[in-house]
This record gives structure tokens, C-alpha cells and sequence, in this order.
């Protein structure tokens, strides 16, 4: 059977399976809004978040590190090249010629930072990019136990969708969580009707609990301004499924 791919490397696919993802559009688009431009999306994927912010006639830059992605997120753009761009770059390490009213990393991004001195090389980042009146929003999942502790012993399912290449499929999952190093390895099985093996992706990712982000955000100097549990302002507490940080200088 062939090695998992890297579900990053194939644009399209993501954008078909992320479908059903709109709930968080308005929100952000919202934030950036009242937040003020420019704006800039560290870890921008396809211009999911970026296209309602742009059409809003916000001025929007885009980082994003895979080149497949950035590309499907310029052609998204296009209409709107007065306004916005997209930059390939890592969100590590990335030095842009202007500071920015608002940045934001939304939908678990941020989790792709697998450590301690990843998160601070970023939170650093924001730091040079970010104005003194700036406002920094980051938008991750609470770590549930459940989900990182499942059974390896069977597949979960995650959604289904129309397939790019003609054709339903149903995304299966098994993750494999190291409580140590606190990475989370998940690998998804793509079943179509006419596919005698399901195709794998893979994908890892950090689980960052509240009181991490709290020390890794008062190391890196950058103040929490608001701490939200859901989109609809409610505080962050022991059963909120988001946690949601609004921070300044």
C-alpha cells in the first residue's frame, strides 16, 4: 500500500472536504473589521478566511507555507488583487516590510507548531509585524481527552464529501497522541465506491492546553486582552469546546 500523503500538498482536496466549514467566516470576518486593516492571516491554507475579508474591501495579506496551497488561495483572490495578496513563507519566520493592524490565526493553525520554541519563534513574529494599537486573535480547539485517547483498535468517521475527482467519499480516521512531546498523529483513510484500498493522508498536530497558551503567550510579551470559550463571546471554562485569545502589545 503506499505511504500516506501529506493532505498540504493537495489543495483542491482540502477545499472539497472543508466544505461544511463556514461557521467561523463571519466571526473572524467581523474581528478583522472592527479590528481595523491591514490585516494579516498567518497560516492563511486555501483563503478560506481571507476571501470574506477581502471582499469586504479590507487590505489582507495572506502567509501560507505550502506553495500548493498559496496558489489555490491567489486564484481564490484574484478579484481582489488591489487589496490582497498572498505571500509564501513560514509563520516561524517571516519579515514583511509594513506592520499590520490586525493578525490572526485561525482554525487550529496555530497547532501546527509542534514546539515550545516554534510557538515563541511565531509569537515573536507577530511582535515586529504587530502595531502598537494592533490587536492578535488565535483560534484553536480545546484539547479534548477523548478524542486524543480513542481506541486504535477501529476507524471514526470524520465527514463525507464530493471528491474532486468525480465521485462520493467518506473520510475515516485513527490518531496516534504522544502525551509526551504532546503531538497528536492523525491519518485519514478516503473510501470511494470504485477504490478497492482507501487512499491515506496524514497530519500532525500539537495539542496546546489554555494554560500553555498562557505562559507562552505572557513569555513572548504579548498581552491577553479577552479569553473566549465559543464565537459568541462567552468566557473560556472548563467546558468550552474553542479557546479563543484577543491580545495586544
Amino acid at each position: 500500500m503506499p505511504a500516506p500523503r501529506d493532505i498540504y500538498t493537495v489543495a483542491e482536496l482540502y477545499d472539497a472536504i472543508h466544505w461544511w466549514k463556514t461557521n467561523d467566516l463571519d466571526f473572524i470576518a467581523d474581528w478583522a473589521t472592527d479590528s481595523g486593516g491591514p490585516v494579516l492571516e498567518l497560516a492563511a491554507g486555501t483563503g478560506r478566511l481571507g476571501l470574506p475579508i477581502a471582499v469586504r474591501g479590507l487590505d489582507y495579506t495572506g502567509l501560507e507555507l505550502s506553495p500548493q496551497y498559496a496558489a489555490r488561495a491567489e486564484q481564490k483572490l484574484a478579484p481582489f488583487s488591489k487589496n490582497a495578496h498572498i505571500i509564501q513563507g513560514d509563520m516561524r519566520s517571516f519579515k514583511l516590510d509594513r506592520k499590520f493592524k490586525s493578525v490572526f490565526i485561525g482554525f487550529n493553525s496555530f497547532l501546527h507548531l509542534y514546539r515550545d520554541e516554534d510557538a515563541a519563534l511565531c509569537l515573536k513574529s507577530v511582535q515586529n509585524h504587530l502595531r502598537d494599537d494592533g490587536k492578535f486573535l488565535i483560534e484553536m480547539f480545546v484539547p479534548n481527552p477523548w478524542f486524543l485517547n480513542r481506541s486504535q483498535d477501529r476507524l471514526y468517521e470524520v465527514c463525507s464529501f464530493s471528491h474532486p475527482d468525480g465521485g462520493y467519499c467518506t473520510i475515516k480516521e485513527s490518531n496516534d497522541y504522544d502525551a509526551e512531546t504532546e503531538i497528536n498523529s492523525v491519518r485519514w483513510y478516503f473510501f470511494r465506491p470504485l477504490n478497492p484500498q482507501p487512499e491515506q493522508y496524514k497530519f500532525d498536530m500539537r495539542i496546546y492546553y489554555p494554560d500553555t497558551m498562557d505562559r507562552l503567550l505572557n513569555e513572548a510579551g504579548i498581552k491577553i486582552l479577552e479569553k473566549f470559550g465559543d464565537r459568541k463571546g462567552n468566557p473560556l471554562n472548563p467546558e468550552s469546546e474553542l479557546q479563543i485569545y484577543i491580545c495586544g502589545k
